[in-house]
């Protein structure tokens, strides 16, 4: 193991970075190292970029793993998943990088599996694999059996809300450093991301094998910081955030959408002080549900509120 700064990294040539960024997740953090480095059949560095964490993470890691040479840690100052990301990608040095979030998991062939499919498709810029995901109230499910989720390989995808697992993608490194991840989005980044990667003519394949885990509630028995993904209205918020950025290009990001749509951001938005975007879905709603005195009430809210 060795730092940024510190020992020359031992001399072989990876075909993927696996980036591991990480803040305040000292008790799980080693389960996703050690996925990583638990990968066969592939030629691979893990890079772990700590965020300014203040649980000790880069002695802590850096003591664990002194004997592992694929392994390097990068500290930086916090600034979020997006800069943490960024800075994971600039120190790579794969022709491929593979994101993985500190509390997510990958099967030992996750990465060969995603090269095979890569290499199956040489136009590809990225692979995005099925896997199992866990929702805000605990209950888990293959992502491509999701009847919300589409492929991120269309413009018209994007608008109607799909979206990615970042531990779920490797993607190729001069893409990545050439978009990089916007860090004004500290919540919704990698959605946005795949906006700018889909709208530049980059390429999205699927590979449908079960590979890997997210958790969007850390295990109960392990001791952690709250997960801000475990916050349905921070989530919400963070992916309408890019939905409105883009619906000034695409304004069926928003304004294409139907009643459900409406009825779920209408409250979403009030309750979190955004009163205009707001009462834009609650007026929709209502017109839609005259009858129904709930969106009534809650657009007279609004007009209170200023």
């Amino acid at each position: 193991m060795y730092q940024d700064g510190g020992d020359t990294p031992m001399a072989f040539d990876p075909n993927v970075s696996v980036v591991i960024t990480a803040y305040n997740r000292l008790a799980l953090l080693p389960i996703a190292i050690d996925a990583a480095l638990s990968q066969v059949d592939c030629d691979f560095e893990v890079i772990v970029v700590d965020d300014g964490s203040t649980d000790d993470t880069p002695a802590e890691i850096g003591q664990r793993y002194a004997d592992e040479p694929r392994l390097r840690v990068v500290t930086r100052p916090n600034g979020g998943p997006p800069a943490a990301r960024n800075t994971g990608i600039d120190a790579a040095r794969g022709e491929w990088i593979a994101l993985l979030d500190s509390d997510d998991w990958w099967e030992p062939k996750y990465l060969s599996s995603q090269l095979a499919v890569l290499a199956d498709n040489p136009d590809a810029d990225m692979a995005l694999c099925n896997g199992r995901r866990q929702d805000q109230d605990g209950s888990w499910h293959n992502l491509f059996d999701n009847p919300y989720f589409r492929m991120p390989t269309s413009m018209d995808a994007m608008c109607a809300g799909t979206w990615i697992q970042p531990s779920f993608t490797v993607v190729r490194t001069e893409v990545a450093r050439r978009l990089r991840f916007d860090e004004a989005f500290y919540m919704g980044d990698d959605q946005e991301f795949m906006w700018r990667f889909v709208e530049a003519g980059y390429r999205c394949v699927p590979n449908h094998t079960p590979l890997a885990e997210y958790r969007a509630i850390s295990a109960g028995d392990v001791a952690t910081e709250d997960q801000i993904t475990a916050d349905e209205d921070v989530l919400r918020m963070g992916a309408y955030s890019v939905w409105k950025k883009h619906s000034r290009k695409y304004p069926s990001a928003i304004r294409g959408r139907g009643l459900d749509f409406d009825r779920a951001y209408g409250p979403i938005l009030l309750r979190n002080g955004h009163v205009d975007d707001a009462r834009f879905h609650l007026w929709r709603w209502w017109l839609a549900r005259p009858w129904n005195p709930r969106p009534a009430w809650l657009l007279l809210r609004s007009l209170r509120r200023r």
